[in-house]
């Protein structure tokens, strides 16, 4: 019974991997009343300590939807969802480079589609705070 209690509570606190506690988050994004796939969804620690490269990030898809994922240091992996706390959301759509497909060497930068509007962390007016249970943050409407 012992042993049964000690891996439960184990479990219960490892969270998304690791040590690393994580939960389940998904959204989607609108530009207008269209589905801006390619969009980079990042959520910025508000007034803690940020590691840029452990922000939460989710690509949005076709439909418009997407799933944050977090990067585990620890475990040099990326790991479903985002650890709880509160957040500045920024957003960057730069064009899609899939997989495969040639690429231009002499082709011009590539441009913010929302023309950086979003990119600030100090100027997003976009806040949410992610509990410690999975979360829906809806639909984010951008102009």
């Amino acid at each position: 019974m012992g042993l049964l209690t000690l891996g439960l509570a184990l479990a219960a606190s490892v969270g998304c991997s690791g040590g690393l506690k994580c939960v389940p988050v998904t959204g989607s994004v609108k530009v207008g009343e269209k589905a801006p796939e390619g969009v980079l969804v990042t959520l910025v620690p508000s007034g803690g300590k940020d590691d840029p490269t452990a922000r939460p990030t989710g690509i949005v898809n076709a439909d418009g939807t997407f799933a944050l994922s977090t990067y585990d240091a620890a475990n040099r992996a990326a790991v479903k969802g985002a650890p709880p706390g509160t957040y500045k959301v920024i957003f960057t759509w730069y064009p899609l480079h899939r997989p495969g497909e040639p690429s231009d060497p002499s082709a011009k930068p590539s441009v913010d589609k929302l023309g950086g509007r979003y990119a600030d962390p100090e100027r997003s007016t976009f806040e949410v705070t992610i509990k410690d249970e999975p979360t829906e943050l809806g639909v984010i409407r951008l102009k």
